[in-house]
């Protein structure tokens, strides 16, 4: 099995063509090779494979074919780190038994046995040119350019990428060319493989909604590993929701996008104390850029989250609201459309490779001091429990019983209880999950009864703007559910500060 490192890049068939006769300084490029290619995805009538996260494919390579199983690994900011398995077959059959790796092995079997047969499901026909790049210090990046299209059933998608995997030497190369592509030739990162994309276009695949879940972590690992493997979950996230932005579930895919880039942001604060601001200071503020860019369209999510909302509980009619309506729509589709713009951007793109970059080298460690970079090689069980008992008390302090809280008051407090809420996914894996779901439970409905404020105040303007009711009405309407779910959330403060803390059981 290899471990493959790839940047995956992508831009309009001319522009990836242009590379053939492209020159680059300091570095040896070899002849271009042309091959065509014929890839078969298989997978079960159930897509088994897909739900356990693994790739299998036959590649007609001339007189060759090959069976490939790829195991699901990480794809960030266009870098690709996955493990690999390939043999060749006699004939144009999935055989699981040449597959060498056991774990792999047995989670086809499983497949097979939950799923029945394999059958094809989509193909991949391209056309891939590939050379080697050879640097000074010996260093070998190979360039496969592909260009052609997905098909499945009657409907297909192009291909227009250029992959660069580190064959030998210093990976700092790749991310060098990579920049150059990004920079000089306008290419854009993808984070989405040929079989992910074929996956997408499969209209009987139900789309798997995510939430920000749980980090597994063990008692023992490392405060750098626990740091790297949280900044990991998040970016995966919003990466994850990219996929969806030319969809019916844009709305809701910049909601949970926006959600990853605050995630992120909270690990920058929560680990400071270990990796020092000025370590984090260019990603903060590239962050910051994208976040000042998605607020607007953040904003005009969440009021057609909160228009849907009005219809399913009959609160206003269709043609009530049908100025309101037409009105987000298309200021959402402006949006949107502005943010897909901002993606291929050269800036954009070299923040997300930045990020990957800052990641993989561990560029933290350039900032710390040779004397305390051993806290980072502690157990993150210590550190953890201490981010969690001073969060505690700072809630304590904001959200107590003893405070006097109006509803402007939560929300100012708002994103305070978020930060909170996601340091419990941080660390919250290393402590008994019964415990902690019991204990997280009143400040997840404490949020709730926050968004619950947010979305009366609105359904109110509505009501006021549009005509559908009069003041007084309004008033009485608004009173009535607020006066419930304040009690309601000064009950749940009080509980919220009763139950002994998981992480001291």
């Amino acid at each position: 099995m290899a471990n493959e490192i790839e940047v995956k890049l992508i831009a309009e068939q001319k522009l990836v063509k242009s590379l053939l006769d492209a020159s680059f300084d300091d570095v040896k490029v070899d002849k271009w090779t042309k091959t065509d290619l014929k890839n078969t995805y298989f997978d079960t009538e159930n897509f088994k494979l897909r739900e356990l996260k693994i790739g299998l494919r036959i590649r007609n390579d001339g007189e060759r074919l090959i069976q490939t199983v790829k195991a699901s690994g990480r794809a960030i900011g266009g870098l690709h780190e996955r493990n690999e398995s390939e043999t060749e077959l006699d004939e144009f059959k999935t055989d699981i038994e040449k597959v060498e790796d056991p774990y792999l092995k047995i989670l086809l079997e499983e497949a097979l046995e939950d799923g029945g047969e394999l059958e094809p499901v989509f193909i991949t026909n391209f056309s891939r040119h590939k050379t080697l790049f050879h640097y000074d210090d010996g260093t070998e990046i190979e360039v496969a350019l592909d260009i052609g299209h997905i098909f499945y059933e009657d409907d297909s998608s192009p291909i227009s990428e250029v992959e660069l995997e580190l064959v030998t030497g210093n990976p700092r190369h790749l991310f060098r060319l990579s920049r150059e592509l990004i920079s000089n030739y306008g290419f854009s990162i993808s984070n989405a493989s040929k079989a992910r994309r074929g996956y997408s276009l499969c209209s009987s695949l139900p789309v798997n909604h995510r939430k920000m879940s749980v980090i597994e972590l063990s008692q023992g690992t490392t405060a750098e590993k626990a740091f790297e493997i949280i900044c990991y979950s998040g970016l995966k996230h919003w990466q994850y929701y990219e996929q969806f932005l030319d969809s019916s579930m844009a709305p809701e895919s910049i909601l949970q996008m926006y959600r990853a880039l605050l995630y992120v942001q909270h690990v920058y604060q929560i680990f400071g104390s270990l990796i020092p601001r000025h370590a984090t200071a260019d990603l903060r503020s590239n962050w910051h850029y994208v976040a000042e860019f998605m607020e607007k369209i953040v904003d005009i999510a969440r009021e057609r989250h909160h228009l849907n909302q009005m219809l399913k509980e009959e609160l206003a009619t269709e043609e009530e609201l049908k100025e309101v309506i037409a009105s987000n729509k298309a200021d959402l589709n402006d949006a949107i459309e502005k943010f897909k713009k901002l993606q291929l951007s050269s800036r954009y793109n070299l923040v997300m490779l930045g990020i990957s970059e800052w990641l993989f080298f561990k560029e933290w460690r350039e900032f710390i001091e040779e004397g305390k970079r051993e806290q980072l090689k502690e157990p993150i069980i210590d550190f953890a429990k201490a981010q969690l008992e001073h969060t505690l008390k700072d809630l304590k302090r904001e959200l107590g019983p003893k405070n006097k809280l109006e509803i402007d008051d939560y929300f100012e407090r708002f994103e305070g209880l978020r930060k909170a809420l996601d340091l419990g996914l941080f660390f919250g894996g290393l402590f008994d999950s019964k415990k902690r779901q019991k204990y997280r439970q009143p400040w997840l409905d404490l949020m709730a009864g926050t968004r619950e404020l947010a979305y009366y105040q609105y359904v109110v303007k509505c009501f006021k703007v549009h005509g559908i009711r009069s003041e007084e009405e309004c008033a009485r309407w608004f009173d009535k559910r607020v006066e419930a779910i304040l009690e309601a959330m000064e009950l749940t403060r009080k509980a919220m500060f009763k139950a002994r803390p998981y992480w001291l059981i």
